[in-house]
């Protein structure tokens, strides 16, 4: 029972991964011009429901305003996929530090021999 209810989530958990994956192949398929109008047309449709009129000084600073939160999104999104890198990268080390140092010990390990 516990083994199909493993079996289970662990497959429910690719299938997330593959639409995940399927999701972002998806969105590179738009050209950055596209994507760069559809951010346009959203942030003036933002401005615009905040009552700002296109052209007055209030409407720019709106726009400037969610270009800068966009940017805010985009530079976060970089420094989390840097430090899940670096996070991913530091465990293999350690991984593989108490790996050798298992081999030191025991050589006859199944994992040691190659």
């Amino acid at each position: 029972m516990l083994h199909r209810h493993c079996h289970s989530h662990r497959r429910s958990l690719l299938l997330g991964f593959a639409a995940l994956i399927c999701a972002a192949a998806l969105y590179g398929c738009v050209s950055s011009a596209e994507r760069h109008q559809a951010n346009f047309q959203e942030d003036a449709n933002t401005c615009a429901s905040f009552g700002s009129t296109y052209g007055s000084a209030a409407y720019n600073e709106c726009m400037l305003t969610q270009q800068y939160r966009r940017d805010v999104k985009q530079r976060e999104s970089l420094e989390r996929t840097q430090m899940t890198t670096e996070i991913a990268r530091n465990a293999q080390i350690m991984a593989d530090r108490a790996r050798k140092q298992r081999c030191d010990r025991d050589p006859d390990r199944k994992e040691c021999r190659q």
